[in-house]
């Protein structure tokens, strides 16, 4: 049992930790790492402060696999978190930039809201 529960134990944990021990500074070995989170500090916490809930979430989802490969596939029960992984952790990185891009700019600072409905409200 405890092998189809790793993939979704370990991502959990890839959430968890750096909740616990956030990295402060932009560094390239810990912490969320791509261009956009890497552009200034503010990128770099806001980064990191998304994707460690994205990957708790991916864990929870990980966990949840394993459980229903175990229970339907028993000594085979790791297969289902084993083919889930890559997609789970994909779609957390495409979370993450998705909301990365929502919030800044290709320049890595901050879209204002409120200039945008101004602007949104001046063209109705």
């Amino acid at each position: 049992m405890i092998y189809s529960l790793v993939f979704g134990l370990v991502t959990l944990a890839f959430g968890v930790i750096p909740k616990m021990v956030r990295p402060k500074k932009i560094n390239s070995w810990y912490g969320y790492r791509t261009d956009i989170s890497m552009k200034n500090q503010d990128t770099w916490n806001e980064a990191n402060r998304y994707s460690t809930n994205q990957y708790v979430l991916a864990g929870i989802i990980l966990l949840i696999l394993g459980e229903i490969g175990h229970y339907f596939l028993h000594g085979k029960g790791y297969l289902v978190p084993l083919i889930g992984f890559i997609p789970v952790l994909m779609c957390t990185v495409f979370t993450t930039e998705k909301h990365m891009k929502k919030i800044f700019d290709e320049n890595g600072k901050r879209i204002h809201r409120t200039n945008n409905l101004k602007r949104n409200n001046a063209d109705d």
